[in-house]
């Protein structure tokens, strides 16, 4: 059995286990998405064949609705996945499934551009950094990186506090051309975060 490792996102109740790099640039991704309101990692048994077979999944719940995600290229080797995640989605009252696929997660310059934010998940910010950036966003609205960088003053490196912020859902961005200084920061919803339009919009 292939071991699993936890992905913890302020959008999920609970850690979230996963067993290849696709599932966590995922989910990265989705934790940094705007769109995107909540992460949930869902199990059970199902009946295919007449036989009970365990099943899990990812359930993204989206401005239009929930929906279970089956990531293509980690599904089993058996035939019956997709009947299985399908099961899960309706017993988890879900709209539909979203199909995502290897190149979707690893397009560019979104993938690059997540992980980089993502790799200051850990850091540590000073309140008064927080403070400070959510008051200049308060009082100026949506900005550019370069802008807002620019004009706050923190103990720490402003990029990276913008960063970290971003992996908390303190404030958003939309990745998808990559980190630029025109790279429009607003701030974050709550119970949401940053980043990305979600897959399959």
């Amino acid at each position: 059995m292939q071991k699993k490792n936890l992905f913890v996102s302020h959008k999920a109740s609970r850690a979230i286990p996963f067993a290849s790099t696709l599932t966590k640039d995922f989910l990265v991704q989705a934790t940094l998405d705007g769109d995107i309101r909540r992460i949930e990692y869902q199990s059970g048994s199902v009946i295919i064949d007449d036989g009970i077979a365990p099943v899990e999944g990812i359930v993204v719940e989206r401005f239009d609705g929930r929906y279970a995600v089956d990531l293509v290229h980690t599904r089993p080797a058996n035939g019956s996945a997709v009947e299985a995640l399908t099961q899960l989605a309706f017993a988890r009252g879900c709209h539909g499934i979203i199909e995502v696929n290897a190149a979707d997660v690893h397009a560019e310059p979104r993938c690059s551009a997540a992980r980089d934010v993502w790799s200051h998940h850990a850091v540590r910010v000073h309140a008064d950094d927080r403070a400070e950036i959510r008051e200049a966003l308060e009082m100026g609205g949506p900005v550019g990186l370069a802008q807002l960088i620019g004009s706050v003053t923190t103990r720490g490196d402003a990029r990276a506090v913008v960063f970290a912020l971003a992996c908390e859902g303190a404030v958003e961005f939309d990745l998808h051309n990559g980190i630029t200084d025109d790279l429009i920061v607003r701030s974050g919803r709550t119970g949401s975060t940053a980043g990305l339009r979600a897959f399959g919009a």
